[in-house]
């Protein structure tokens, strides 16, 4: 990895498998199941849609980049004008797959996202039971609360591709510091046209994970 402060979670295999399976045990899928945090341990999943699959082929581009960042850390200590073209060839991969990811319905969501979406299903769920407790025909809640899980599983999936997506950019930005730390004594250092190029792709890069946190609201009504 870039150092030793920059260690990725153990990544699940297939794609997204730790974000989504049995509605992430939240409170809108069991009145006694604790909700898991995101990554919390893998999930199996099959893709069952477009959607699903797209997101999932994002994923595994991300975690191909992954496979590639030792290979840029020892790369920028023998060779930083290649390191950077490399780093910059990273950011353009997690630029497609950031874009991809988002097109196909994925949000960077936040910690306060998450949170308010599962307060909502929390919510559901205890109007759920004091209805049924009171005689009250339940039927037309039920429709929310899977909604309500749905929608949650779908923000922990989100919220777990864009934490490691942060961190693997926080990667790239520290071996882009050691690559000019190198650069100085190097006999091959980038040329200013190298970095320019490098720092468009990064910025792009940025750009595109900015732009990803402008989805639709969190916010469910039945």
């Amino acid at each position: 990895m870039i150092s030793t402060a920059f260690r990725l979670p153990e990544a699940p295999s297939p794609a997204l498998r730790f974000a989504r399976a049995e509605a992430v045990q939240s409170p809108a899928s069991s009145t006694s199941a604790k909700a898991a945090e995101p990554g919390e341990k893998p999930f199996e999943i099959k893709a069952s849609s477009g959607k699903e699959q797209a997101r999932d082929l994002a994923y595994k581009r991300l975690e191909r980049v992954k496979a590639r960042m030792d290979a840029l850390k020892l790369m920028a200590k023998i060779d930083p004008k290649t390191a950077l073209k490399l780093a910059a060839e990273l950011a353009r991969e997690m630029k497609g797959a950031v874009k991809a990811y988002a097109e196909a319905g994925g949000r960077n969501v936040s910690t306060g996202d998450l949170a308010l979406i599962r307060k909502q299903a929390a919510d559901a769920l205890e109007a759920r039971d004091a209805a049924a407790e009171a005689g009250i025909d339940t039927t037309s809640m039920e429709a929310q609360i899977k909604a309500l899980g749905a929608r949650e599983e779908d923000a922990v999936a989100d919220y777990g591709f864009f934490e490691q997506v942060k961190q693997i950019v926080a990667g790239l930005k520290k071996a882009r510091q050691d690559i000019k730390g190198e650069a100085i004594t190097s006999l091959n250092p980038p040329s200013e046209e190298d970095w320019k190029a490098a720092d468009r792709d990064q910025a792009e890069l940025e750009r595109e994970i900015d732009r990803a946190a402008s989805g639709p609201a969190v916010s469910i009504r039945i």
